[in-house]
């Protein structure tokens, strides 16, 4: 495992863990998370973590996506709703670490405020139900 030096880096890495499960469990995204503590340009693992919730529906690259979440907390200043209109038309909505980091990260007033308007609302209204339903906005 090569130290991930872009976000298609980070992508690609978090994918072979998945793939790589079945024979090693979480041996290597607990390898992978350990390195990418090092990472010092956080924008680089989340642009990689959002490629997954992107790009594939598979559960087991998404809950792998989400433990990076969940362990490192990677902070960003991209736009809330472009993160949702990337991730949401493929999250799977077991991965309640997708929502929860959008919470910290953004905190849950904003989280709430575009949940709430008229282009977020067009998105998938069952994935946005859900998103509230992990974030207790009734």
């Amino acid at each position: 495992m090569k130290f991930p030096q872009t976000p298609e880096e980070v992508e690609n890495e978090i994918l072979i863990s998945s793939e790589k499960a079945k024979d090693s469990g979480d041996l290597r995204i607990r390898q992978l998370i350990k390195i990418l503590l090092l990472v010092k340009d956080q924008e680089i693992i989340v642009e990689g973590v959002i490629r997954i919730f992107e790009n594939t529906d598979n559960f087991l690259a998404q809950e792998f996506a989400g433990k990076v979440l969940e362990e490192i907390n990677p902070q960003t200043h991209k736009d809330l709703k472009e993160v949702l209109t990337r991730t949401v038309k493929k999250w799977n909505v077991s991965v309640e670490q997708l929502p929860i980091w959008l919470q910290i990260n953004y905190g849950l007033p904003e989280v709430q405020r575009v949940l709430e308007e008229p282009d977020t609302l067009k998105l998938d209204p069952n994935k946005i139900r859900t998103i509230r339903y992990w974030l207790n906005l009734r």
